[in-house]
Formats: C-alpha cells, sequence, structure tokens
C-alpha cells in the first residue's frame, strides 16, 4: 500500500513538473513617438509623438516562441489594437528580448529593453524591411510576472 502511494505521488509531481507554464506581461505608456521609412533619405523620420495610452500585453504560453501580443493604442478617441501570433523568440544581447508575431495580414517585431523602459514595435514590411515604427515608453504593470527584467537575463 506504501509503495502504491509512493507512486502516486511521483506520478503526481512528474505531472506538474511536465505542466504548461503561462506567463504574462502587460506593460502601459502614456507616450510613444511614430516613426515612417523614408525612402529617399534611407532613415526613418518622426512623424508625430503621441501623449496617449497604450496598453502592451505580451502572453507566452508554454515557451517564448508560442504565444500571442495585443497593442491597444488610444489615438484621437479611438481605439486601435494591433496583435498577432508569436512564432520566434530572438535574445540580441544580454538584456533586449525581441519576438516576431505575425496574423493573417500583417508581420512584425517587437523588442523590449528593460534599460530604457522602451517597447519598439516594427510593422507594415514591404520586401526589405519594416516600413513604419513605434516606439513606446513602458512601465509594467505592478503584477506578478509584470517584469521582463529578470526573464530576458535567465532565458
Amino acid at each position: 500500500m506504501k509503495a502504491k502511494l509512493n507512486l502516486i505521488f511521483i506520478l503526481l509531481i512528474t505531472v506538474n513538473l511536465q505542466a504548461q507554464i503561462d506567463s504574462q506581461k502587460r506593460f502601459q505608456s502614456d507616450v510613444r513617438k511614430y516613426y515612417n521609412w523614408n525612402k529617399e533619405f534611407e532613415k526613418y523620420e518622426l512623424v508625430e509623438t503621441e501623449y496617449e495610452n497604450s496598453v502592451i500585453d505580451i502572453r507566452e504560453i508554454g515557451s517564448k516562441t508560442n504565444g500571442y501580443i495585443v497593442i491597444s493604442m488610444v489615438d484621437n478617441g479611438s481605439v486601435r489594437m494591433h496583435h498577432g501570433s508569436i512564432y520566434q523568440f530572438a535574445q540580441d544581447s544580454e538584456e533586449t528580448g525581441s519576438w516576431l508575431i505575425r496574423s493573417k495580414f500583417m508581420r512584425a517585431k517587437i523588442t523590449y529593453n528593460p534599460k530604457e523602459n522602451t517597447l519598439t514595435y516594427l510593422y507594415d514590411a514591404d520586401d526589405k524591411r519594416y516600413t513604419k515604427l513605434m516606439i513606446f515608453y513602458v512601465k509594467p504593470d505592478e503584477i506578478p510576472n509584470a517584469s521582463l527584467k529578470a526573464i530576458v537575463k535567465t532565458d
């Protein structure tokens, strides 16, 4: 009987170790800068600095290469939403991480820089590069698992 209980206990521990780990980070931003690619000068040019609220949710399901990202922006009283599924994660440096996302109609890249507390969102790609860029000045929500700083360093 004791051997059966030990076996069940070990089985439960093993199942819990294999359980899927989900993490969600939410960032708030009150300032974003919007840039467009200028073909003539071959550089991104600042179009507008917007002082409106944005919420960025990054949900990783099971691993950093699976999940989705939702960006919700208030823009002149209207809400705009960009979203897509994560299909790749790359660590650019010791602290900076990037997610590549795609949806039915677009592909994009989001990079989090914890030193500067910025999220860079590149989207609307042509054959050579992303033509639009937004930089969000963010602060993570005060919820468990909201900070990427420790997570990006350890992965």
